[in-house]
């Protein structure tokens, strides 16, 4: 287990905050959104084994920790409707259960998830929710998550390569790849198990991750960490976050933090990766 604590500046160096515990007033976010109304999205992609795996442990607790304050809708995106878990939500939550193709290859479930939030969420969210989070089934929120991530277009640093120098960072390196990063670019390192932002960014997001993935797809490449190569390409080379979050938002169990928002839940690849 490896100690982590702020060793980044609490501002990136263009000038978009870098959330950690302590950087923010909570009583004054949370009054901000309040009096404009702000209504949050959550967006989940719950799909073959990973349904049935992950999806309530991560319902049961978005219900406690994800914006309490604010009204929330959450979309759960899924291949098997009837199996999708039925909870008890707080009064200001409501679940949306949405259908998608059914995909057999994992590294095909997590790259057209780009296709699935333009075609089927922003189209449903645009007359609904403010901002909307793109989020990972295989996590579990540990303690309140709120309305201080909220901005134009977030992303989330990577606890795994928190710690790693510029040159280990797992950035696509084959330049016939569309989400191929040149050496002296980027940054961090972000994780594709969280973003987020208003609805016209991140239709700006995904269409740009999507037609990268599809042109690599037409030219038999595959992005070495597939859709989260297109998301750091798109996050390095097109357009940077205007906040980031840290690796509290996004906890692997690795690193030792006095605070933590959203953590991993016990991976069973043998068992969702078939």
């Amino acid at each position: 287990m490896f100690f982590c604590s702020p060793k980044v500046p609490s501002t990136t160096s263009w000038g978009a905050p870098i959330v950690w515990e302590g950087t923010f007033d909570h009583e004054e976010e949370n009054r901000f959104h309040q009096d404009h109304g702000t209504v949050v999205g959550l967006s989940v992609f719950a799909v073959g084994k990973y349904l049935e795996t992950y999806l309530e442990d991560f319902l049961v607790s978005a219900n406690r920790y994800f914006m309490p304050s604010l009204p929330c809708i959450v979309y759960i995106l899924t291949d098997n409707p009837k199996d999708v878990p039925t909870i008890h939500v707080r009064p200001a939550m409501s679940i949306t259960i949405l259908q998608v193709p059914l995909r057999h290859r994992w590294q095909d479930i997590s790259m057209m998830r780009m296709m699935d939030l333009q075609d089927i969420v922003l189209p449903l969210a645009r007359g609904q929710v403010d901002y909307l989070f793109c989020m990972d089934v295989d996590q579990i929120f540990s303690s309140n998550y709120g309305p201080e991530t909220l901005d134009d277009l977030v992303a989330q640093l990577h606890s795994g390569y928190y710690l790693q120098s510029r040159e280990e960072l797992p950035y696509e390196t084959n330049s016939l790849s569309a989400a191929f990063i040149p050496p002296t670019m980027g940054i961090f390192y972000y994780h594709a198990a969280v973003f987020g932002g208003s609805l016209a960014r991140l239709t700006n997001l995904t269409s740009s991750c999507l037609n990268g993935i599809l042109k690599d797809k037409k030219s038999g490449v595959e992005a070495i960490w597939h859709d989260e190569s297109h998301l750091n390409r798109y996050l390095a080379l097109e357009y940077l976050p205007s906040k980031v979050l840290s690796p509290e938002y996004c906890w692997d169990n690795r690193l030792w933090l006095r605070y933590h928002k959203l953590r991993w839940a016990k991976k069973s690849y043998e068992k969702t990766r078939v």
